[in-house]
C-alpha cells in the first residue's frame, strides 16, 4: 500500500504538469458576450516570447507548475523514496530546488512582461500577493538552507537546530504553493469568463454552460487538492512509521534522514545532517 502511495505522490505532480501544458498550449480561451447575445471565443493558447504577444503570459503558469509544483514536490519526496545514499539524495534535493528557482524566475519575467506590454496593473489580486510572497520566502529559504546544509563550514549544532525549521518552512511553502496555484486558476477562469456562459453559441442557446476551458481548469484545481493530500499522507507516513518498520530500520543510518521525528539529537551525535 505504501509503495502505491509513494508512486502516486511522484506521478501526480507530473500529471499536473501535463494538464497545465495542455491547458496553456491548446485550450486556453476567453469568451465575450455580444450585445445580441452571441458568444465570441478568442483562443489564447500557445507559447511565444515575441514582444507584445499575449501568449507570453502562458509561460507563467507552465513554468510555475514545472518549478514550484513538480520540482518542489519531487524534492520533498526525495529523502523518503530515493534508494540512493544520503549525500546523493541531498544533491538531488538541492538540484531540484535550484531548477524550481530558475523556473520561478522565468515565470515571473513572463507575467511581468505580459503586464507591462499590455498595460495591466501588477499585484492587484490575491494570487499575485500570495505568489510574490511565496517566491520571496522560497528564495530566502533556499539561500539560507544552502549556507547551513550544503556550504562547507557550518557547525553540526547549527544544522541540528535549523533542521526542524527547514522542514517546517519547506512543507509550509509547498502547501502554500498549491493554494496559490488554485487561486491563480480561479482568477484566470474568471478573467476569461470561461465558466457559467449564457448566450448563443454555434447556433445553440446556452445557459450556465461550462466550456472545455473551464472544465480543464477546474480539473487541474481538483488534481492540485488530490496531489497535496497524497503528498501530506506520504510524508506523514514516513515521519510516523509502523512499529515493525522502526524495528527493521533502527540500525540503518539513513532510515528517516529528513523527516524522522525526534531525530535531531541522534543526527547531531552522528554528525550526519542534511
Amino acid at each position: 500500500m505504501i509503495m502505491i502511495l509513494r508512486v502516486t505522490a511522484h506521478l501526480l505532480p507530473l500529471v499536473l504538469l501535463f494538464l497545465m501544458y495542455k491547458w496553456m498550449g491548446s485550450t486556453l480561451s476567453s469568451y465575450a458576450i455580444q450585445p445580441d447575445g452571441t458568444i465570441v471565443e478568442h483562443l489564447l493558447a500557445g507559447f511565444s516570447w515575441t514582444k507584445g504577444d499575449s501568449q507570453v503570459f502562458n509561460w507563467h503558469p507552465l513554468m510555475m507548475t514545472t518549478g514550484f509544483i513538480f520540482c518542489s514536490s519531487q524534492a520533498a519526496l526525495v529523502y523518503i523514496t530515493s534508494p540512493y545514499s544520503h549525500e546523493i539524495n541531498k544533491r538531488i534535493h538541492l538540484s531540484l530546488h535550484l531548477i524550481a528557482f530558475i523556473c520561478t524566475i522565468i515565470g515571473l519575467v513572463a507575467v511581468f512582461r505580459f503586464h507591462f506590454e499590455h498595460n495591466i496593473t501588477n499585484f492587484y489580486s490575491l494570487h499575485s500577493w500570495l505568489g510574490i510572497s511565496v517566491a520571496s520566502i522560497f528564495a530566502l529559504h533556499y539561500m539560507w538552507s544552502f549556507i547551513v546544509f550544503f556550504f562547507p563550514g557550518s557547525k553540526a549544532y547549527v544544522r541540528s537546530e535549523t533542521l526542524p525549521f527547514h522542514i517546517g518552512i519547506g512543507l509550509g511553502l509547498l502547501a502554500t504553493v498549491y493554494l496559490t496555484a488554485a487561486v491563480g486558476i480561479q482568477e484566470k477562469l474568471s478573467f476569461n469568463s470561461s465558466c457559467n456562459l449564457t448566450g448563443r453559441w454555434k447556433g445553440e442557446q446556452l445557459k450556465g454552460s461550462l466550456t472545455t476551458d473551464c472544465i480543464l481548469g477546474n480539473s487541474i484545481g481538483l488534481t492540485l487538492l488530490l496531489t497535496l493530500v497524497v503528498l501530506i499522507v506520504t510524508i506523514w507516513h514516513a515521519k510516523h512509521p509502523s512499529e515493525e518498520h522502526i524495528v527493521a530500520t533502527v540500525d540503518r543510518e539513513e532510515s528517516r534522514p529528513l523527516l524522522g521525528s525526534g531525530s535531531t539529537a541522534r543526527v547531531a551525535k552522528q554528525g550526519e545532517l542534511i
